[in-house]
C-alpha cells in the first residue's frame, strides 16, 4: 500500500443537504405572479429608449453602457447592435469634440462588441502634439480619464499609444486624489483597485453595481445618472434569472451526492458550489442551462482530477490511469487490478458524466461530439502526467515549455470543449461551427493532438497565469517547490519573485491584447451571448476573478464565500416603499 500525500485542503464550505432541500416556492421572487409581467412592462420602457431619437448621443452611449453594466444586455442585442453599427458608421466620434468620457465610452462598446475602432478616434487626447503627449486632456476631468483607463485595456497588439493612455490615466489618478471629495476619491480608489472592467466577469460586475446603484438611489443620493427604468428592469431581471441558477444548483447538487465522488476520494478538494458560481459567470443567460450543467460538473469532476495527479496518486497510478482514460473503456477499468477504488470512481465519473454530455449534444444537435471528449480527456491527463513526471524527477522546465503544457492543465481546453455544442446556435450554424474549429480530423494536429481555436488557447494560458500568481507564494510557503510561470522565470533568468510576477502580469496583458484583435477580427460573433467567443473570454475573466486577492477554489475567503451567496442564493429585497419612477 503506497503512503498517500495530503495536502490539507480546505474542507467543503456548503451544505448539500441544504441545498437539496430547497425548493422554487421558497423564492419570494418565483411566488409573486406579477414579476414576469412587469419584467416585460420594463423591457418594454427601456426598449423605448432606443426609439427616442432625440436623446443626444453621450446619453444613448450611456444608456448602452448601463444595460451592460447591471446585466440586462443581453434582451436588448439588436437594438445595441444596430445602434453601435449606425454610430461606427455615421463616424459618431466627430460629434463628440472635446468630450473624452463619451468618445472613450464608445471606444470601449465599439470593440466589445466586437466592431471596428481605431485608435484615430482619440487622437485628440492622445498623442496630438509632436512629443505624444497628453495635452489634449484636462487633469481634472476625472471621468473622462477613467473611462480612458477602461478603453485602453480594448487594446491590440502593437497600440503601444493605448498602453501609455492607461499609463497616464493611473499616474493622473492617482496624483488627483488628494484634491477628490471623498465620495469620488472612493470610486477612484476602487477604479484602481478592482480589475479593469473588461478583465472582470460581467455577472459580478452587474451584481456590485447593481448593488451600489439601488443604495445610491435609496439615499436620494442625486444619482441621476442611472436611468431609473434600467436599474428596475435590471432588479427585477437579476431576481429572476437568479431564481433560475438557483433551481439548476439543486439538480447539480443532486447529482454530485448520487457519484459520492468526496468520500471515495476524501483527500480531495469538494468544490461544487464554487465550480457552479464559475459556470453562472461564463455563461449567466438563462437560456443556457445545457452549458452551465455541463461546466459545473466537468468542473467539479477536473478539481478532484487535478488533486489525484497533484497530491494522490503515485507516478505509475497516475500512467496507468491515463492509459486507461486513452482507451475509455468502463468496462475494462472495473477490471483494472493494479488502481484503487478511489481512483476507479474517478474514472467512472469522467467516463459517465462526459459520454452523458455526449449523448446529450447527439439528442440535441444531431452531431457526435463523444471521439472528440475522449481525445480532450486523454490530452488533458497526459498533460497532467507530464507535470507529475517533473515533480517525481525533480526536472525544472524551462517557462515556454512550462507553458505549453500548462495552458492544456489549467483545464480550459477540456471545460470549453464541452460547454461550446451546448451554446443555443442553430444547428447548421453549430454544426459548422463545431467543424471549423474543432470536430473533424483537419483540426487534428500533426502530432494527433486537437488544434483549438486561439481563444481558447489565450483564454486558457490567461487561467494558468492567474492561477500561478494566486497560488505560488502559499506553495513556496508550504515548501512546495515545484514549477509555476513564476517559478520557472525565476530560474530562467534568475529574476526575483517581484520581477518575475511583473513578467507574468505582462504576460497576461499581451494575452489579452490577442484576445481583442482574435474577438474583433476573427470572424467571431461578440455580440451574442450564444457565441463562442464570449464564453472563451468569460472563462479567462472568471479566473481572473476567482484568483483575484488569493485562490477562491482552494481557499475560498469568507468575502468570497459571500459573493457565492449573494450570486446564487441572495435575491435582491424590493421593498414596497421603494420610489415609483414615472411610467
Amino acid at each position: 500500500m503506497p503512503q498517500r500525500r495530503s495536502a490539507n485542503y480546505q474542507p467543503n464550505s456548503w451544505d448539500y443537504d441544504s441545498i437539496c432541500s430547497l425548493r422554487p416556492e421558497e423564492d419570494q421572487s418565483s411566488q409573486d405572479d406579477k414579476e414576469p409581467s412587469k419584467h416585460e412592462s420594463l423591457k418594454n420602457r427601456v426598449r423605448q429608449l432606443f426609439l427616442d431619437k432625440k436623446e443626444k448621443l453621450p446619453t444613448r452611449l450611456r444608456i448602452m453602457d448601463q444595460l451592460q453594466t447591471f446585466g440586462v444586455a443581453y434582451h436588448f442585442e439588436d437594438e445595441i447592435k444596430t445602434t453601435l453599427v449606425s454610430m461606427h458608421v455615421e463616424h459618431a466620434y466627430h460629434h463628440l469634440k472635446n468630450d473624452l468620457s463619451s468618445t472613450a465610452l464608445l471606444f470601449r462598446l465599439l470593440r466589445g462588441n466586437g466592431l471596428h475602432a481605431s485608435t484615430d478616434m482619440l487622437d485628440a487626447f492622445i498623442g496630438g502634439d509632436k512629443r505624444g503627449g497628453f495635452g489634449g486632456i484636462n487633469p481634472e476631468d476625472i471621468d473622462g480619464i477613467i473611462e480612458l483607463y477602461q478603453a485602453s485595456y480594448l487594446a491590440f497588439p502593437d497600440e503601444t499609444m493605448l498602453d501609455r493612455a492607461r499609463a497616464f490615466s493611473i499616474e493622473t489618478l492617482t496624483q488627483m486624489m488628494s484634491l477628490m471629495v471623498p465620495k469620488q476619491r472612493e470610486i477612484v480608489e476602487g477604479v484602481l483597485l478592482d480589475l479593469p472592467l473588461h478583465w472582470g466577469a460581467p455577472r459580478l460586475h452587474a451584481i456590485r453595481s447593481l448593488k451600489r446603484g439601488r443604495k445610491n438611489n435609496s439615499n436620494d443620493d442625486n444619482n441621476c445618472s442611472i436611468n431609473p427604468s434600467i436599474l428596475e428592469l435590471a432588479t427585477v431581471d437579476f431576481n429572476l434569472v437568479q431564481s433560475v441558477h438557483r433551481a439548476e444548483l439543486v439538480k447539480i447538487t443532486m447529482w454530485w451526492k448520487e457519484t459520492a465522488l468526496s468520500e471515495k476520494l476524501p483527500s480531495g478538494r469538494d468544490r461544487l458550489v464554487e465550480c457552479f458560481f464559475g459556470a453562472v459567470c461564463i455563461a449567466p443567460d438563462p437560456r443556457l442551462a445545457a452549458c452551465r450543467e455541463v461546466l459545473a460538473k466537468i468542473g467539479s469532476l477536473l478539481v478532484h482530477l487535478d488533486d489525484v495527479y497533484d497530491v494522490y496518486g503515485t507516478l505509475d497510478e497516475l500512467t496507468a490511469f491515463t492509459d486507461a482514460i486513452g482507451r475509455w473503456d468502463n468496462a475494462f477499468m472495473a477490471e483494472e487490478a493494479t488502481l484503487p477504488e478511489s481512483m476507479k470512481a474517478m474514472y467512472a465519473a469522467i467516463w459517465t458524466t462526459s459520454t452523458g454530455a455526449a449523448d446529450r449534444v447527439m439528442k440535441d444537435k444531431g452531431y457526435d461530439v463523444l471521439p472528440l471528449y475522449r481525445k480532450a480527456w486523454h490530452e488533458l491527463c497526459k498533460a497532467f502526467l507530464v507535470e507529475a513526471e517533473w515533480k517525481y524527477q525533480s526536472y525544472w522546465p524551462r517557462s515556454d515549455e512550462y507553458l505549453d503544457n500548462g495552458w492544456i492543465t489549467s483545464t480550459g481546453p477540456l471545460l470549453l470543449l464541452h460547454a461550446f455544442p451546448t451554446l443555443n446556435l442553430n444547428l447548421n450554424e453549430a454544426q459548422q461551427q463545431i467543424n471549423a474549429c474543432l470536430g473533424d480530423d483537419q483540426n487534428i494536429g500533426g502530432d494527433g493532438s486537437i488544434d483549438y481555436p486561439r481563444l481558447v488557447e489565450l483564454s486558457s494560458t490567461i487561467f494558468r497565469l492567474c492561477n500561478d500568481c494566486a497560488t505560488h507564494k502559499a506553495d513556496s510557503e508550504q515548501g512546495d517547490d515545484e514549477p509555476s510561470s513564476i517559478a520557472c522565470y525565476m530560474r530562467d533568468i534568475g529574476a526575483s519573485e517581484e520581477d518575475a510576477r511583473g513578467a507574468v502580469q505582462n504576460t497576461i496583458a499581451e494575452n489579452w491584447k490577442e484576445i481583442n484583435n482574435e474577438a474583433c477580427t476573427g470572424g467571431w460573433n461578440l455580440s451574442s451571448p450564444y457565441g463562442m467567443a464570449n464564453i472563451c473570454i468569460n472563462l479567462a475573466r472568471i479566473f481572473h476573478d476567482i484568483y483575484h486577492n488569493g485562490d477562491s477554489i482552494t481557499s475560498p475567503t469568507d468575502s468570497k464565500k459571500q459573493l457565492v451567496k449573494d450570486l446564487i442564493f441572495i435575491p435582491i429585497v424590493i421593498c414596497d416603499t421603494e420610489p415609483q419612477h414615472e411610467r
